[in-house]
């Protein structure tokens, strides 16, 4: 701890130093950078933040938050794609891989939050490439969301939404940066909630403001992703005059639109009827839930736990069940819960996992897939905590 205030003192010190130059300067050359420390910060974080802070500090924007997050984003669409990633506390042994995409964005992440241990997370190369070959899309969203977050589930916008900001900035900021409204964190809680409680209805009210965004557009894809990843406030929300998503969308005619959000509510109450079915065991009323059109629909979407059917199917160690859904829906098998754990994170966490495994395995389910904490499906076949929880908590639901 007092190496950590020394070494920040010293930053503070030599701020003038660092950041009064306007002309390129050798960051190894600063003193504070001859530290471990310091030669940490500047493999990692240093020439992208001294160049911007260097600008704001000669041209004095209106808006420097604003300025600086431009060019950090202008930044990382500049850097290649990712082939490593290790993520680092603050511990005496770290090591660089400057070419890695996600090294500068998971070392702040590990700083911000404050990590205790290392963990290192490598992305195999011939695993990349294979699941790139199934699905180069997929792949990307994967590694999106893995950057998005710290291990704990909570993105930019978790921590934003715990503090007051000036009107309008934390609409802009999901707009720009396009970040997921429904993440949901370790403990289920979407930043919306995290702004309730943290005393902050404003920043609720902004989130509010844009699911009306969308719903102004007329746009029926925005609002079934939501319904999708089972964001649990899209009906419920009014705007400042009191009027609601089915108003507003009913008022510009957006016709699609309304049919969808007027159907929302019963499909949301099929859904949590069939994972109760699946929870009781009740093959009989599973298939006839299934057996519909839109059947897709209600295996994928996922409920306020962020799980599906299948999730929780398999928590349930029912491989008749299992069978049944993969078999209707193998898109199923990509679909990550809260903590970006697929159904195979689950089934090898299991105590019976064998049979289960096999049928998800047979049927296109990634061995390779990573969740939050970099984490393998393997992982939990021999540390099963975590997930012998989650059964506990699903048996508390019945």
């Amino acid at each position: 701890m007092a190496a950590n205030q020394e070494f920040f003192t010293e930053i503070i010190n030599n701020i003038d130093d660092i950041f009064g130059q306007s002309q390129p300067v050798s960051l190894q050359a600063n003193p504070i950078f001859k530290t471990e420390q310091g030669k940490y910060l500047a493999d990692s974080l240093a020439d992208p933040l001294i160049k911007a802070l260097t600008e704001i500090a000669n041209k004095r924007p209106k808006d420097p938050v604003a300025y600086l997050t431009n060019y950090l984003q202008q930044f990382m669409g500049q850097r290649k794609p990712i082939t490593e990633a290790i993520v680092h506390s603050g511990s005496s042994k770290t090591s660089t891989i400057s070419t890695a995409r996600a090294n500068s964005n998971s070392k702040l992440t590990s700083s911000r939050f404050g990590k205790n241990r290392a963990d290192i997370i490598e992305l195999d190369a011939g695993s990349l490439a294979e699941e790139q070959d199934d699905d180069d899309e997929d792949s990307a969203l994967a590694v999106q969301h893995l950057e998005e977050r710290d291990e704990h589930g909570q993105s930019m916008l978790h921590f934003a939404c715990a503090r007051s900001h000036r009107r309008g900035a934390l609409y802009t900021l999901i707009e720009e940066s396009r970040i997921d409204i429904t993440y949901r964190d370790e403990l289920y809680r979407t930043a919306r909630d995290v702004a309730l409680q943290a005393n902050q209805p404003t920043n609720a009210t902004e989130i509010d403001r844009y699911v009306f965004a969308q719903v102004v557009l007329g746009d029926v894809e925005p609002l079934e992703q939501l319904a999708l990843q089972g964001y649990d406030h899209i009906l419920d929300v009014e705007d400042e005059s009191g009027k609601s998503v089915i108003d507003v969308a009913t008022e510009r005619q957006h016709e699609a639109l309304v049919a969808f959000l007027n159907s929302l509510r019963t499909l949301e109450e099929t859904r949590e009827e069939l994972h109760q079915m699946i929870r009781d065991k009740n093959m009989e009323r599973l298939k006839e839930l299934t057996a519909v059109p839109n059947a897709k629909w209600f295996i994928r979407t996922k409920n306020y736990y962020g799980r599906t059917a299948l999730h929780i199917a398999v928590l349930k160690e029912s491989e008749e069940m299992v069978q049944h859904l993969v078999d209707l829906c193998p898109e199923a098998l990509k679909v990550t819960d809260n903590l970006e754990r697929t159904v195979l994170h689950y089934a090898l966490g299991t105590n019976f996992c064998e049979s289960v495994s096999r049928i998800l395995i047979q049927n296109g389910a990634k061995r390779t897939a990573k969740d939050l904490k970099g984490r393998q499906p393997s992982y939990y076949f021999i540390n099963k905590a975590d997930i012998l929880r989650l059964q506990e908590e699903e048996e508390e639901t019945r």
